[in-house]
């Protein structure tokens, strides 16, 4: 039924709507966003009006980025890979003018489906878990209801090793890497398609203004050697070093509390999430917890692949009740930010709720 309500959201797009799809800029997101946008252009020749990311210091969007949608007349809002669920006021501005559909594979926060809201996410209609069923799969497989998308199918499959997502969806993956004659390996990061995310996730880490530019070469490439071979490889490589340092000293000077490790690195690049999903899969029965300094605030990112920790859980608990705090994700992949001042009273509450 719910699928079925996603599916008649892009069905009922007309060439004269206006469409803004606002997403996350992580492997997933922008694979998503590609996927709707192929989508769209197939059903009716268009391209969508506006393609943004969420605001990072809000996990929202801003009032100003509101108003700017109203004024040029956005009346279809598509929203990809992060829980606006958790801002009800701003989805009641937004639903006054705008007809709104929400793909995503979080956490539900409210129930919000309504004649204006369509949202759509795993638990809702599989025991698949959700940090398992990543958005880009999601929105392949609505828009393949829909029309033929067999020949992005590697996309969803990028995103999907991205999200360390694979493990309900190995025979398919496989029949993709057999289709495109992709050799596979036991580390899916180490094949075409893990590189494929690699490039996508290092080069808006290394220069977040590249987003149009990222969105445009996936969009175009026919094939993951497009991408590889394209001039993002450039800014892979300029931060691939910086990660490889990072985790270096990780081993050095994380602090370590039984099971817990936490870090801080010192970097002006956003490369928290990488490092930790890195870390998360090597330290697969630890939490581990990598915090950044950003303009005042700090930056965090969470991990614990074994699950026997929910790290959504873990900090959303930790950032309650401090100011300008927001937290969000899965059972074994999650982030937050925190005002600076409030680190040492963050870090407290994760040393008790994490022993």
């Amino acid at each position: 039924m719910i699928l079925e309500k996603a599916k008649k959201y892009i069905q009922g797009i007309g060439k004269k709507d206006k469409i803004c799809i606002i997403h996350d800029t992580d492997p997933d997101g922008i694979c998503a966003t590609v996927l709707i946008l192929k989508c769209i252009k197939k059903l009716l020749n268009k391209k969508a009006e506006i393609t943004m990311p969420f605001d990072k210091e809000t996990y929202s969007i801003t009032q100003e980025t509101i108003k700017m949608l109203k004024k040029k007349g956005i009346n279809k809002i598509i929203f990809l890979d992060f829980s606006i669920d958790q801002h009800l006021k701003i989805l009641k501005k937004l639903e006054k003018w705008a007809q709104i559909l929400i793909i995503d594979h979080h956490k539900i926060y409210h129930k919000i489906n309504n004649k204006k809201i369509t949202m759509i996410k795993p638990q809702m209609f599989t025991k698949i878990p959700p940090s398992k069923y990543c958005t880009a799969k999601l929105a392949y497989d609505i828009c393949s209801q829909i029309t033929d998308m067999k020949e992005s199918d590697w996309l969803a499959a990028t995103a999907s090793i991205a999200d360390v997502a694979t493990e309900p969806w190995k025979k398919w993956i496989k029949k993709i890497f057999k289709k495109h004659k992709i050799k596979w390996k036991k580390n899916l990061f180490e094949t075409k398609l893990g590189q494929t995310a690699t490039i996508i996730n290092n080069t808006y880490t290394y220069n977040p203004k590249t987003l149009k530019k990222i969105i445009k070469t996936v969009y175009n490439a026919k094939k993951p050697d497009d991408i590889i071979k394209s001039e993002l490889k450039e800014y892979h490589n300029k931060i691939q070093k910086e990660i490889e340092k990072n985790i270096k000293e990780f081993k050095q000077k994380a602090e370590k509390h039984k099971d817990l490790r936490f870090f801080l690195i010192k970097t002006k690049h956003r490369i928290g999430s990488t490092i930790s999903t890195i870390l998360g899969l090597k330290y697969k029965n630890k939490t581990i917890i990598i915090a950044r300094k950003e303009n005042g605030t700090i930056s965090i990112s969470a991990r614990r692949n074994d699950q026997k920790k929910a790290v959504n859980e873990i900090l959303e608990k930790a950032v309650k009740g401090l100011k300008n705090a927001h937290a969000g994700g899965h059972k074994p992949a999650a982030g937050a930010r925190i005002r600076k001042q409030d680190l040492k009273i963050f870090k407290e509450r994760i040393l008790k709720l994490t022993q």
